[in-house]
């Protein structure tokens, strides 16, 4: 079952602050496309139902950027939000996830959320990797909407895994 990148959003942040990890949104939006790539190329199921882009220093879920970009660089010291139907009030947006999609966040966020910003722009970078194909692509500008595909990124992480054993 896919879910709402708000969703997964919540979960890192909240394993993070129970390992006293502090996550930007630069940080947070690295550690969340990390956390969906691995996902789609263990499980062939998107952990997340909605895109990432290629933006200039790496893969960024233009939803989870724009409810944050007011933090800058500073550590996110919110939950991602939704619109309450009934009261039309912004309430944080509540985490139900599987045991299995629970334990692969928690593994995922301890792991890149130990690394420096430097670090995971660096890894999404690496040569081939989706977000190098897409900004390959467009000849090195930035455009908007530079979509990054799941079936690439389960493709490359998939080979990524298949390489390792």
């Amino acid at each position: 079952m896919t879910r709402d990148a708000r969703e997964i959003a919540n979960a890192i942040l909240d394993v993070a602050q129970d390992n006293k990890i502090f996550l930007t949104n630069l940080s947070l939006n690295k550690i969340l496309y990390f956390t969906h790539a691995w996902y789609v190329a263990l499980y062939d199921i998107p952990l997340v139902d909605s895109y990432f882009e290629a933006w200039q220093f790496g893969p960024v879920h233009p939803k989870i950027y724009q409810q944050l970009r007011g933090f800058g660089d500073r550590t996110i010291a919110v939950r991602l939000t939704r619109v309450d139907p009934t009261t039309g009030e912004d309430i944080p947006y509540p985490v139900a996830l599987s045991r299995e999609e629970r334990e692969h966040i928690e593994k995922m966020t301890r792991f890149y959320g130990a690394k420096s910003a430097r670090w995971l722009v660096n890894a999404s970078h690496e040569v081939g990797a989706p977000w190098d194909q897409v900004w390959l692509a467009s000849e090195s500008s930035a455009q908007p909407g530079m979509k990054i595909p799941d079936d690439m990124t389960r493709d490359f992480y998939r080979a990524k895994l298949k390489r390792r054993l």
